[in-house]
């Protein structure tokens, strides 16, 4: 029997793994359990401040890990291989929006695939431009200070189904802002309340 390639084997785990997944209910193997989603975001570059309509416009990749207990598989049975990169519209995702979206789409538009391992350990990293309302007061301009919050959640479900923890700082992507300079103000600024309805 001849030995199969890398490309061969790959292809096969990929049809191995989605050959009958359903990416709409929760990937959780007890429907009482809570999936855990780590939520970070690094800003990339604030677009546009727009102070008559109170806009903010920002420049993001998010980065969202969860387990997904549908996507496991042994490497010895294939050829070693430990992760996997997979379409993300082909798999379960947070269905994540900016709550205080103030224009454009207040969800994920760009699609990128989801490194995914063999333990079930889903990476996602999607870019984004957010519109967001910002309350802008420039009463002291050039010394005032403006404070911005992006308020985002699961849409369909509440903290009892899909429960939003902020990444630890150090495992999120740091953002350099278009002069080069450390962006440190999602670091400063992120809040992920653990919430119901």
């Amino acid at each position: 029997m001849a030995r199969r390639s890398f490309v061969e084997l790959e292809g096969q785990l990929y049809q191995d793994l989605l050959y009958d997944y359903n990416k709409i209910p929760r990937p959780i193997k007890n429907s009482t359990n809570v999936l855990t989603v780590n939520l970070g975001a690094s800003l990339i570059r604030i677009i546009d401040v727009d102070e008559k309509n109170q806009i903010l416009t920002t420049n993001l990749w998010l980065e969202m890990q969860w387990n997904d207990s549908k996507l496991t598989w042994d490497p010895s049975k294939y050829g070693g291989i430990t992760t996997l990169h997979i379409p993300s519209d082909q798999i379960w995702t947070p269905d994540l929006v900016l709550y205080n979206n103030a224009a454009g789409d207040p969800d994920i538009t760009i699609f990128t695939d989801a490194l995914v391992a063999y333990d079930g350990r889903v990476l996602w990293q999607p870019p984004a431009i957010y519109k967001s309302f910002c309350p802008i007061d420039v009463t002291w301009f050039p010394y005032d200070s403006q404070h911005c919050e992006m308020k985002f959640g699961a849409w369909s479900y509440t903290g009892y189904y899909v429960d939003l923890k902020q990444l630890p700082q150090d495992q999120v992507m740091s953002g350099i802002d278009k002069y080069g300079q450390d962006v440190e103000t999602m670091k400063i600024g992120m809040d992920l309340s653990f919430f119901y309805q």
